[in-house]
């Protein structure tokens, strides 16, 4: 995890690991504050207010598992093959 600093700008908390990164920044909008969640790698971004954040608290960890069988959106279907099977000789 690391802490973005841009002169003028609240800073930017980075959290990455071998598969992905994200960013969080937080904002003040004209209906309130918001949690600013980006995927730099793959361009997408969402904003987040309170009570959308506290609704990912009452998720149990089997509605992550479904969001990550298509990760990049709907009608994205992962096709990822079990290593053995690629590397079988036929």
């Amino acid at each position: 995890m690391g802490i973005i600093y841009k002169a003028g700008e609240d800073p930017i908390i980075q959290i990455a690991n071998e598969f992905t990164v994200v960013q969080l920044a937080y904002i003040r909008t004209g209906n309130g504050e918001r949690l600013v969640v980006t995927s730099p790698k793959l361009g997408f971004e969402t904003q987040l207010d309170p009570l959308q954040l506290e609704c990912l608290t009452w998720q149990p960890s089997a509605t992550f598992s479904r969001l990550l069988e298509t990760p990049y959106g709907p009608g994205s279907e992962m096709r990822a093959k079990p290593l053995s099977i690629l590397m079988r000789k036929e």
